[in-house]
């Protein structure tokens, strides 16, 4: 219920603010809404199949600060200030959901401020970001989503020719989490645009990942991102709605609209605003379309994907927005209503593949009433790994 609450209030600022451009109390409502981002995830109680091993961590194998070694820091298979992070925390006396919180406001902070900078219509960029995304950010990879929002930063140092405070920020995500040092290769990507190059770049981006899905796939395999994590959302999804050889529903209804509703994005704001700023971050949405036509021969690309689904987001909702008022022909009401059907396969691929009641994560409970859902422990104690060595922490 709570989800839903926040969704609907989420819709209603941007109705308001993004869509009738009202300005009273914007600025506070947008806190108010980081606010809540912070705190629903910072004081959830055992939500998501990945915080329970993030706690068995906490309590089992972080140091204290006066314990911690380097050989801790580079031979333990965890990211150097995630240690470091869990060890500030456990060594000042602070329980694990101390760490939720200071990870979701570092997270939603610096995804917000992003959202807005770059976008007029910031409250829809959170709104779509609540229903797709959140949880995963939030409550799933912690790590990883650290990582991924400082890399937004890096990306905006690179295209303002900022090459030092860039690399200084990938490594600073590299301290969080590994596979962040791959991007290094951004400053060299700023030149994609949708053009002819860049769609031999996406063609060869599939070929290629098509070569190495047929000679190394059982690496890709062995090496998706290693978290620890003994299940993930995506692989469970995988198993009940398609198939894992991926067949033709898998990239019907999963993939191709999250491919398409970008590009479309794109062209229509080449084609119809001239250029307006969102154009500055075209780059970015290339790269990501790059790695997702990766994903359709190496599935685990979609953790890369996830970097660049706040452009997405960015452009999606910008279109959403712009299209709607472009109803010479039409009332607004009924604009409104041909956008939302045009809009109403990715809709249903966010809303039946991304869903905010997986019983990772509902029903909600926080720390403030610790209560137990016993459907969500019966579903990890099947498979989490050190489930019950941690069932009693937090």
């Amino acid at each position: 219920m709570i989800y839903f609450v926040i969704l609907v209030l989420l819709i209603i600022l941007a109705i308001r603010y993004d869509i009738n451009g009202k300005t009273n109390y914007r600025e506070q409502w947008y806190n108010i809404v980081l606010t809540i981002f912070i705190l629903l995830a910072g004081l959830r109680f055992r939500l998501g199949e990945d915080t329970i091993n993030y706690l068995y961590f906490f309590y089992y194998d972080t140091p204290l600060l006066k314990d911690i070694s380097i050989n801790d820091l580079i031979s333990s298979g965890q990211p150097p200030l995630w240690i470091i992070l869990n060890s500030i925390v456990k060594t000042l006396g602070g329980k694990f959901f101390v760490v939720q919180l200071i990870q979701a406001t570092i997270v939603n902070f610096l995804i917000l401020k992003y959202f807005k900078k770059h976008s007029p219509y910031p409250f829809a960029c959170a709104a779509l970001f609540f229903l797709w995304k959140y949880q995963w950010y939030n409550m799933v990879v912690m790590k990883a989503a650290i990582a991924l929002s400082i890399v937004l930063f890096a990306n905006d140092c690179f295209l303002e020719k900022k090459y030092k405070k860039g690399v200084f920020l990938i490594l600073l995500a590299t301290g969080f989490h590994q596979s962040s040092i791959l991007l290094i290769i951004l400053p060299f990507l700023t030149f994609l645009r949708f053009n002819i190059i860049g769609f031999l770049c996406l063609i060869c981006a599939f070929l290629i990942s098509g070569f190495l899905q047929s000679k190394l796939g059982d690496f890709f395999g062995m090496v998706e991102f290693a978290d620890g994590v003994s299940h993930k959302l995506d692989g469970y999804l995988d198993s009940k709605f398609m198939t894992q050889e991926h067949n033709m529903n898998y990239f019907i209804m999963r993939v191709l609209p999250v491919t398409l509703y970008p590009i479309i994005s794109l062209l229509y704001f080449k084609r119809k605003c001239g250029k307006p700023h969102i154009l500055r971050l075209e780059p970015f949405l290339m790269v990501g379309l790059l790695f997702q036509v990766m994903r359709y021969n190496i599935d685990m690309f979609y953790r890369y994907v996830y970097i660049y689904l706040i452009y997405f987001i960015i452009f999606i909702v910008h279109f959403f927005i712009e299209f709607s008022k472009d109803s010479l022909m039409l009332k607004r009401s009924l604009a409104y209503v041909r956008t939302a059907i045009f809009f109403s396969p990715l809709l249903f691929t966010i809303a039946f593949y991304e869903p905010l009641i997986h019983t990772d994560f509902y029903p909600y409970s926080s720390v403030i009433e610790r209560s137990v859902d016993r459907d969500r422990e019966a579903y990890y104690a099947g498979f989490v790994a050190n489930y019950y060595l941690n069932i009693d922490h937090y």
